[in-house]
């Protein structure tokens, strides 16, 4: 697994960001999955309402936990 760290995170060079506008999240009882799918803003100006949507992407209920924990953690940080 990749070293994870909730430190604040400069803007990576030449990079995009995409603001998430929405998302779709749920389970997949059978595998034991759950599925994420971001809408996001591929260009300025777009509204929310006009998200592309992404494909489904498939994290195993731990990497879900750890996932839940980096977004609080990083949460903290910013309301610091």
């Amino acid at each position: 697994m990749p070293d994870q760290k909730n430190e604040p995170q400069e803007e990576p060079e030449n990079e995009n960001i995409y603001p998430i506008a929405n998302w779709d999240v749920g389970p997949i009882e059978e595998h034991q999955l759950v599925v994420f799918r971001p809408h996001f803003i591929s260009s300025p100006g777009q509204p929310a309402e006009e998200a592309e949507i992404s494909r489904y992407y498939a994290m195993t209920i731990e990497q879900a936990k750890e996932l839940r924990l980096a977004l609080e953690s990083a949460i903290i940080v910013l309301q610091r």
